[in-house]
């Protein structure tokens, strides 16, 4: 079978990403009215009040709570990562859920897709396995109500353990890029599928040389080490535990523009409070901002890109 792949054929930006963050700094409003209006999405409800936090070194180390606090600030409240539900919706609209069904989220940081649908009245079981994650996701879900629905685990996905045909979809956005043995994740997911079971998640894949300048400044700079397949090594794994796959889509684009729409927005911010954003904030927001230019100049390069994968079982 040829390799189900729909591209994505937008032009990058002749911007570098650290010549876009460098330009909100100082004031450069270039990026913002150029390329901010074209990635323009739905603003974000207003946060809630967020706590005083004491200063800080700024680091992507491990999730403190100043870094939860901050990446807040940039992505909405309840995410860890751009795009918000805007870029969770295609994950979960095309899977006609309903409460019958048993469902499962891995790598689910703050709670934010389990916690919208839980709020459809689904029920989900949701892995996390960053402690300090996991505890905020628990917290996110009992402020809004819908803890009773959201079954959240602290575990290593590499060490997961399914009941053999006990699920019905298994949803995943961005959370299996730090999985080891991804053959041996998808096989115990494969295992606990029932007939007609789904699949659907997206992941950062291989697209060019692991010798690169650009990989190895991208891979240095993770705190989490990623483990990757190329396009054509998932799909080959997929197929061997009888998936039927239904698409695997670039949708690097997608994240692109969430990441460049949430620092203009926040940019936008910092200029209209002025002297008033902490000292301290800016430096966590700059330092969340580098972390997000290494990996979007890696996509750039084309040797990383997300995709989104969508798979059924039959038997």
């Amino acid at each position: 079978m040829a390799l189900v792949v729909k591209e994505n054929t937008e032009q990058s930006s002749d911007l570098s990403w650290r010549d876009k963050l460098r330009a909100w700094w100082h004031g450069d409003d270039y990026v913002i009215h150029h390329e901010g209006e074209e990635h323009a999405v739905a603003a974000e409800p207003e946060a809630a009040p967020v706590e005083e936090l004491p200063r800080e070194i700024p680091s992507i180390a491990s999730w403190t709570p100043r870094r939860r606090q901050i990446v807040q600030k940039l992505f909405g409240e309840g995410f860890n990562q751009p795009g918000g539900e805007e870029l969770m919706k295609p994950l979960i609209s095309p899977l006609g859920l309903n409460p019958n069904l048993s469902i499962t989220e891995l790598g689910c940081g703050m709670g934010g897709m389990s916690r919208m649908m839980a709020r459809e009245n689904l029920w989900i079981d949701a892995y996390e396995p960053d402690r300090d994650l996991a505890d905020s996701a628990i917290d996110l879900a009992k402020h809004q109500g819908v803890k009773q629905r959201i079954n959240i685990k602290t575990t290593p996905l590499d060490e997961i353990q399914f009941k053999r045909k006990s699920v019905d979809v298994v949803v995943s956005k961005d959370g299996l890029m730090p999985v080891q043995d991804k053959r041996l994740l998808l096989a115990k997911i494969r295992a606990a599928m029932k007939p007609g079971g789904q699949l659907m998640f997206t992941d950062f894949l291989l697209t060019g040389s692991t010798e690169s300048r650009v990989y190895e400044v991208w891979w240095d700079r993770e705190p989490v080490k990623p483990h990757l397949l190329t396009p054509e090594g998932l799909q080959a794994e997929l197929e061997s535990l009888n998936f039927v796959i239904c698409y695997i889509e670039d949708v690097t684009e997608e994240l692109k523009a969430a990441v460049l729409d949430a620092f203009a927005k926040y940019a936008e911010e910092v200029k209209l409070k002025g002297r008033n954003v902490d000292e301290n904030e800016r430096e966590w927001a700059i330092s969340e901002g580098e972390h997000w230019a290494i990996r979007l100049s890696a996509m750039d390069a084309h040797v990383i890109r997300l995709y989104r994968i969508y798979c059924r079982v039959v038997d």
